[in-house]
């Protein structure tokens, strides 16, 4: 825009000098008056002026160049580059510096002096010029590798952020898991199945037996419908509260032995224990029992395998039995 401009304003200056020249209206200027504002003498002392103030700012930005390349590491190829535009700007200050000297008389000296000058400024300010064609695409190279390494350095960011939530999140979960492992307790936990179970399969009862610790006889620790709000039902029910059944009985032997769903006869001593009286169709399948400190890393690991037995019990008034679809959800 400031280019436009120039071009404009030399443009107009041009078409009004060449208009006032065919006019001859150019001999209106009173150059040779010594009280107009634009005399010669006023003429001469302007341009001397404003050749020392350009000779002044010449030898400023040189000493501005030096000191910021003092302080900043500029790569070595382009430190010639710096050299010669120090070198054209101190060679055009004093070409105006000498140019000052001759508005007057001056001495032979003064002249040879601008002349060499002038001779110096305009090959160091060819040499510069070829210098930036050389020069510009590096620059046009760095700006496009700096601009790919900005954004490679955001996108860098962004994955930093990412995986930083992600470890946040994963550690909020392995705190949140703690948390859970040591506030619910193994009673908690088999309860909890119970009735989910119990709910999904619309069971009469299920009661879990836990071995005792030497390993001789299965235990009656859990079951969906406490004992103890049964007392006045029948007294042989009340008689089931603490059973206990010796570990070599045939159905625990044979619901230990397998991973699969296993099917109760009517006189088994576990399907009539569970079902407090005349059971229904019901099934049995073998629980790995896990101890606490069986747990590394979050991840259980069966050291001596111990196995308890979930028992699930029908009502009667479902003779069909047991789907295929009901066992395999036990099972799960």
């Amino acid at each position: 825009l400031l280019v436009q401009w120039l071009v404009f304003f030399f443009f107009v200056i041009g078409s009004v000098a060449t208009t006032a020249e065919d006019d001859g209206s150019l001999s209106i200027c009173n150059c040779d008056d010594e009280d107009s504002l634009f005399s010669y003498e006023t003429i001469l002392d302007s341009q001397k002026v404003g050749d020392f103030l350009i000779a002044i700012a010449y030898f400023s930005i040189p000493i501005e160049l030096l000191y910021f390349v003092s302080r900043t590491n500029v790569p070595s190829p382009y430190n010639w580059v710096v050299c010669e535009f120090i070198a054209f700007i101190v060679l055009c200050g004093m070409t105006h510096l000498l140019a000052g000297f001759t508005y007057g008389p001056h001495w032979a000296w003064v002249m040879t002096a601008v002349t060499v000058f002038k001779m110096l400024t305009g090959i160091v300010s060819f040499l510069t010029a070829l210098s930036l064609v050389t020069l510009l695409p590096l620059l046009l190279k760095a700006k496009v590798r700096e601009f790919m390494l900005s954004k490679k350095t955001r996108e860098l960011d962004r994955e930093v952020g990412i995986i930083m939530k992600q470890t946040e999140t994963s550690l909020h979960v392995r705190m949140l898991t703690t948390k859970i492992r040591t506030s619910l307790d193994r009673h908690t936990i088999l309860y909890t199945t119970l009735v989910e179970l119990s709910k999904t399969l619309g069971l009469k009862n299920c009661a879990v037996w836990i071995p005792n610790e030497i390993k001789t006889e299965m235990n009656l620790t859990h079951e969906l419908r406490p004992r103890i709000d049964d007392e006045n039902e029948n007294e042989n029910v009340s008689g089931y509260a603490g059973f206990s059944i010796p570990i070599t009985e045939s159905d625990v032997v044979r619901i230990k032995r397998s991973e699969e769903v296993n099917m109760l006869s009517a006189g088994s001593v576990l399907a009539s224990v569970t079902s407090r009286g005349k059971p229904g169709p019901t099934v049995g399948i073998r629980v790995p029992m896990l101890r606490v400190c069986n747990f590394k890393g979050g991840t259980p690991e069966a050291i001596h395998m111990c196995y308890a037995i979930l028992v699930c019990v029908l009502p009667l008034r479902q003779p069909q039995g047991w789907t295929y679809q009901e066992l395999e959800i036990v099972k799960v």
